[in-house]
């Protein structure tokens, strides 16, 4: 009897080492699972974002330069000409962002998606 009674606490004891076991990887896969959601949802609405903010800003920017245009023209007597030097000052910024891109652009760009999903804020 003493043979069994211990045997059946022994399946007692695993039994409940296994359904502890299998309680702390449910809740590490459901911590992992809310970690990579809140990190999804920040990166998300950084992209929603900036994506309002650069409609806005390209607006702005687009009637802006649509009234220097207008000034440079008139100040010339030529309007194509405004359009044309407005249009230039654009092209040569382009090709300058272009030169730069990856210092200016890419690796910032790069590094906040690294520090949003790799370190706690």
């Amino acid at each position: 009897m003493q043979v069994i009674d211990s045997a059946n606490e022994i399946k007692e004891r695993a039994t409940d080492w296994l359904d502890h076991a299998s309680d702390y990887f449910e809740a590490r896969w459901n911590l992992g699972v809310l970690n990579a959601s809140e990190k999804t949802a920040g990166v998300l609405s950084n992209v929603a974002s900036v994506l309002i903010i650069s409609t806005v800003g390209m607006f702005a920017l687009l009637f802006a330069s649509l009234g220097a245009a207008w000034l440079i023209g008139k100040s010339l007597n030529n309007p194509a000409l405004g359009y044309f030097t407005v249009a230039g000052f654009y092209v040569v910024v382009c090709i300058i962002l272009f030169i730069v891109k990856d210092k200016l652009i890419k690796v910032p760009v790069v590094n906040s998606f690294i520090k949003k999903f790799y370190y706690e804020n």
